[in-house]
């Protein structure tokens, strides 16, 4: 596996979908062509008072928290320290202050863990806030696929240590290790793509919820003949209604259990990295999350060349994510 691919996958997916997050599926699937970068993110439909939390401190092809969170879990791992949800809170906030001592400002993106960062609650306050949640939001999901390299005996602990630092909340914790599982499946094991949902349903001790969710998402058919009905399997109600987030535009939703869905039908039904970001940013909705997941996964099974030649030149950060999968290289489980 390469795992540059992998962490490069993460930025650009992550970076591309970032200028689109939030647009209503039906615009983008109208608007969007990919041959070229669109910042949309001062249209979010949100009150006016409230837009500078998406245009404020974000600046084109730059990454969001869903890279940084991530690199942060790979530095937890690569500490050799006891991986913990302490040891978590304490490399995401240094890599955070990372990029606001090199920018001048936080990183862009960043959903409850922005309050911690500002002083506004304490993590304990954050946990309380998304543990009964009916829709706890999707950070575990996005930064839990270096956990699919790891010893197979402690993926599914490790995944729940990975949700519980912020979200000790059980489909958040499903939703890490759902993702971690189908890393390791498609990436460690080099499993068939049509199989991975059950290879979910075989490793990862899913509530009846998630179980019903599940399988749902994996009745649907191809991606091109994907009905109205499909988009709400997929999704959740269309438009999305509060509190799912972003009321009242049709896409997936800030969510752990949709998020999951959304990227493991995507991962069975794409084809290259290109393929799955593109797939990925038309469902609409929280794209940049879902992106930065299946192209990650699919640029480490299927390589990075079907990614357009300025995406690759323009994202933020490769030198640095070269680095870091160098070390991560080192450290991954081999057996």
């Amino acid at each position: 596996m390469d795992i540059y691919n992998l962490l490069l996958g993460i930025a650009i997916g992550d970076a591309y979908g970032a200028g689109l997050e939030f647009q209503d599926r039906e615009w983008i699937q109208k608007n969007v062509d990919f041959s070229n970068f669109i910042n949309v993110r001062d249209k979010i439909k949100v009150p006016p008072e409230k837009l500078y939390l998406f245009t404020d401190s974000y600046h084109e092809w730059q990454y969001t928290d869903d890279t940084e969170m991530t690199i942060g879990l790979i530095k937890a791992l690569l500490s050799k320290k006891e991986f913990n949800e302490d040891l978590l809170i304490e490399k995401w906030s240094e890599e955070y202050e990372k990029g606001k001592l090199e920018k001048g400002y936080g990183r862009n993106g960043h959903g409850s863990m922005s309050w911690y960062y500002s002083g506004k609650m304490n993590i304990e306050e954050i946990r309380s806030f998304q543990k009964n949640r009916t829709n706890p939001g999707n950070a575990p999901a996005m930064r839990s696929v270096p956990l699919g390299l790891i010893n197979p005996d402690l993926i599914n602990q490790y995944s729940a240590i990975n949700a519980n630092a912020t979200h000790p909340n059980i489909n958040a914790i499903i939703s890490s290790q759902c993702i971690a599982r189908a890393t390791e499946y498609l990436v460690v094991l080099k499993g068939d793509k049509n199989n991975v949902i059950n290879y979910c349903f075989e490793k990862v001790n899913l509530n009846e919820e998630y179980q019903n969710y599940l399988k749902l998402v994996d009745q649907v058919g191809s991606y091109e003949m994907l009905t109205e009905k499909d988009y709400t399997t997929l999704c959740g109600v269309q438009p999305i209604k509060s509190p799912y987030f972003l009321s009242g535009i049709k896409g997936m939703p800030s969510d752990s259990k949709y998020t999951t869905g959304c990227v493991l039908y995507i991962l069975k039904h794409s084809t290259t990295a290109f393929d799955a970001l593109k797939k990925s940013i038309l469902i609409g909705g929280d794209v940049d999350s879902i992106a930065s997941i299946t192209t990650r996964i699919k640029a480490a099974t299927q390589g990075l060349n079907s990614i357009p030649t300025y995406m690759i030149e323009n994202v933020e950060g490769k030198k640095y994510i070269k680095d870091i999968s160098t070390l991560f290289s080192q450290y991954i489980y081999t057996s």
